[in-house]
């Protein structure tokens, strides 16, 4: 992980990575000209805490391989390496330390800005990295607002920016004691959420257009959120690998909801 200076940190449970966080990553590195993004597969997200997730080394694999055809993006396994409840100002610092040369930027959904303060010692994370705030699906912080898919594109580059303006003024109105600054990066609606996937895996319902093939191999190949018992099959001990005849060439040999929303 060693090269580039400016460096995102895109963190969250990943549970499963879908082609909506590879739209967050794409415009985040775009909009603040990212020389790489490191996705960070929490070991314990702290908005998630009590819920059941599908095995980390499963979630690693899943990333890896949504990622691998990206050369900007790249695995970074320190939260689930170091285990227990995953606090962003935690991987911030241990990254500042390992490598003083880079100017990190946290990406985080632009709907979170107005509960940052809430956030383990905010003003921390302010010091160890820059915010990217990726306004997504066009809906303001606090909304669920969705443009219709008949839209035409001026509508949609309108909605677009009204998003990236609101919350602008979300992050002054509600969190100026912490001067937050952040660059806010408005990015194309995508209709897809990590539980929606599993839901549909579930139900056995058509899901590979959420996903990118690698991650729906992975999922088919391992049973993963399949019963809609104890959480769709996630919480569960990690299942044993069998190997697959004929594995595809980006498919992981390591054994080894969403972005960060809250903590």
């Amino acid at each position: 992980m060693d090269g580039g200076r400016r460096v995102g940190v895109f963190g969250g449970a990943f549970d499963p990575p879908h082609v909506g966080h590879l739209a967050v990553a794409r415009a985040a590195a775009e909009g603040a000209s990212l020389d790489r993004v490191l996705w960070v597969p929490a070991a314990v997200p702290p908005h998630k805490r009590g819920r059941a997730l599908a095995p980390a080394q499963a979630r690693r694999r899943m990333v890896e391989a949504a990622i691998r055809d990206h050369p900007r993006f790249e695995l970074c396994d320190l939260e689930l390496r170091r285990g227990g409840v995953s606090y962003t100002v935690d991987t911030l610092r241990a990254l500042r330390a390992a490598h003083p040369d880079w100017r990190l930027f946290l990406i985080v959904g632009a709907d979170v800005l107005a509960e940052f303060s809430s956030w383990k010692s905010p003003a921390a994370v302010l010091e160890a990295a820059e915010l990217v705030a990726v306004a997504r699906n066009g809906a303001t912080p606090g909304t669920r607002a969705t443009p219709s898919a008949r839209a035409t594109p001026s509508a949609r580059a309108t909605l677009a920016a009204g998003a990236t303006l609101a919350a602008g003024a979300t992050l002054a109105a509600g969190a100026a004691k912490l001067k937050l600054r952040p660059r806010v990066v408005p990015m194309p609606p995508v209709e897809v959420s990590s539980s929606e996937v599993r839901k549909r895996v579930a139900e056995r319902k058509s899901h590979s257009a959420m996903l990118p093939s690698q991650v729906t191999y992975i999922i088919e190949r391992e049973g993963l959120y399949r019963r809609r018992t104890a959480g769709f099959g996630r919480g569960s001990s990690p299942q044993k690998r069998t190997p697959a005849a004929g594995r595809p060439p980006w498919a992981s040999p390591s054994t080894s909801e969403g972005i960060r929303t809250a903590e």
